[in-house]
């Protein structure tokens, strides 16, 4: 299993922290607030965010740490976004 952690800015300007595990093919994606202990699992996150995963998984992949079909799995995911995530 591999994790990978970011972190961004929401709205009102309370960090919010984005955790996505890769286990056997599939993805799994959590996020929680600063003010949350709690993690809430999503099926897929906000378009913003994922770019910005895919973003982190890049960088990973320079510095070889992630193989190239992880990034082309989270591509994919992107393209075929439902209407109502890709706001």
């Amino acid at each position: 299993m591999t994790k990978h952690e970011w972190h961004d800015r929401a709205d009102d300007g309370e960090q919010v922290y984005y955790r996505a595990l890769h286990h056997a093919g599939r993805w799994e994606f959590y996020s929680t607030r600063k003010s949350d202990p709690e993690w809430e699992q999503h099926e897929l996150l906000p378009l913003a965010v994922m770019k910005s995963f895919r973003e982190v998984l890049w960088n990973k992949h320079l510095r070889r740490r992630v193989p190239l079909k992880h990034v082309e799995q989270i591509d994919r995911m992107i393209e075929e976004m439902p209407p109502e995530l890709a706001e």
